[in-house]
């Protein structure tokens, strides 16, 4: 059977066959072209995304697993001319989210589907954009821009667009349960073989679990193990023991991260307390010793130091960003903005914000934080009503409604911590995507599944 005989799918047509044996073949040329100039890990990467690419226009939902896998994955980057590098799975976020609008346009059908969260992620995209022709137009005229600097706030910009790009796709994409359980075995897949490579004392740095990856894998895994009652028992006993062993890495060989363990107990507290009142008073025993036990020794000295830091150099910081966000209140310094002013006005006073709501506060404003608000409100509300939806299931769907949930809260105390659902250049630079995308990825997981309680509601219970 030749390409031109082949069956496609009803909104390919003969044009478009004509475009893709031409993308092929221009892209064949232009790698050739290049893969003498060029480093062999690009060209590699190139090789590996085209039949991805191919596969996720055919099934959408299997970009999204691509995701994954490559923000878990795939450490090769490219240039931008300055300290930050752009990552892999920014890359493939864009190109999945370019391949969504272009079918989404050529069959001529509605971009999103119902969901309490498009408006305000609409709104953040918006607001994201006139932030930035907002912050170069009243740019104050004593502020002085490096060389790299216009290509670092673009970069900034696509952070922020791109993010809850991943998280439009994830919802708009992923129809069902069983590629969400796809997603969630390849989650958990990371989280173990991460483990399992670190107790061989292996190198680890090349999987990706920074970031709120240890919130995310904690929740998922939690809200199986105490709500899916159709787990077989070894199985259970397995989750239970990749469980404890990320929380005794995160909370005994890394206390010093508060926010690498104090969201993810937070996540363990909220789906205790979901499941059962009295099971969540059991649980504040043992923390609560954790912490006595521990008391006259790192914790305390850890616990003194956050507070420290909060008392006295996060405060310091704040008032240093509002000499700046003051003065820019309504639509902020645009992406990374107030990073050009502390160089121009004070630089030897610049510091981390140690917040990412004040960081979304100095760069797209009151009204870009108040959108931040509005979708993590509506997020919650989303995840309450599903938990609420699913309650006595007890299957996978119910395990994952609340570990989607658990993890929305985590998010929310974890910006506050410092850790990052919209990564700032200067800190985390673009490479922070990575890190990000998960939170991004789960949420809209979430958003799908919502949609599908509702979808299936006189269909029958999901399994």
């Amino acid at each position: 059977m030749s390409f031109w005989t082949m069956r496609f799918p009803r909104w390919v047509g003969k044009s478009y066959k004509v475009l893709i044996v031409g993308g092929v073949l221009a892209a064949g040329l232009m790698m050739g072209y290049l893969t003498v100039r060029l480093q062999p890990a690009y060209i590699l990467a190139a090789v590996a995304m085209l039949p991805a690419l191919l596969i996720a226009l055919r099934w959408p939902e299997s970009g999204v697993l691509a995701l994954l896998l490559t923000a878990a994955f795939v450490r090769v980057t490219l240039p931008t001319g300055t300290q930050s590098r752009i990552v892999a799975s920014l890359v493939l976020t864009a190109l999945l989210v370019l391949l969504w609008l272009g079918r989404a346009l050529m069959e001529k059908r509605p971009l999103l589907k119902p969901s309490s969260v498009n408006r305000p992620l609409m709104a953040i995209l918006v607001v994201s954009v006139l932030s930035y022709i907002w912050g170069l137009i009243f740019r104050d005229p004593l502020v002085t821009p490096w060389r790299t600097w216009p290509i670092v706030q673009i970069a900034a910009l696509a952070v922020m667009l791109l993010l809850p790009g991943a998280l439009i796709l994830t919802a708009n994409t992923v129809p069902d349960l069983r590629w969400m359980k796809v997603l969630w075995w390849t989650m958990i897949g990371i989280g173990a073989g991460a483990m399992l490579a670190k107790w061989a004392r292996a190198d680890v740095r090349w999987i990706n679990t920074g970031g709120l990856f240890s919130l995310w894998l904690v929740s998922l895994l939690y809200g199986q193990i105490l709500f899916n009652q159709k787990l077989p028992t070894p199985l259970r006993l397995g989750f239970v023991g990749l469980l404890a062993l990320w929380l005794y890495d995160r909370m005994i060989l890394n206390t010093h991260w508060l926010a690498g363990w104090v969201p993810p107990m937070l996540a363990i507290g909220v789906l205790t307390f979901l499941k059962s009142r009295r099971g969540f008073l059991v649980f504040l025993i043992p923390a609560i010793t954790f912490l006595v036990a521990y008391r006259g020794d790192y914790i305390q000295a850890i616990i003194s130091g956050e507070a420290t830091e909060s008392g006295i150099t996060r405060l310091a910081a704040w008032a240093v960003n509002w000499r700046v966000t003051g003065r820019h209140f309504l639509f902020g310094t645009g992406p990374a903005g107030y990073a050009v002013y502390y160089v121009s006005y004070f630089p030897s006073e610049a510091m981390a914000t140690h917040s990412n709501y004040i960081d979304i506060l100095s760069q797209l404003g009151i009204v870009g934080l108040a959108c931040y608000l509005w979708f993590l409100g509506t997020s919650l509300v989303t995840g309450w009503r599903l938990q609420r939806a699913l309650r006595g299931e007890n299957g996978f769907a119910e395990g994952l409604a609340a570990g989607t949930l658990g993890g929305t809260c985590g998010v929310i105390l974890a910006m506050a911590l410092g850790d990052w659902l919209i990564p700032f250049v200067y800190t985390q630079t673009i490479a922070g995507f990575d890190y990000a995308v998960y939170s991004w990825v789960w949420m809209g997981a979430m958003v799908s599944l919502a949609r599908a309680v509702l979808q299936q509601a006189t269909e029958g219970r999901l399994q």
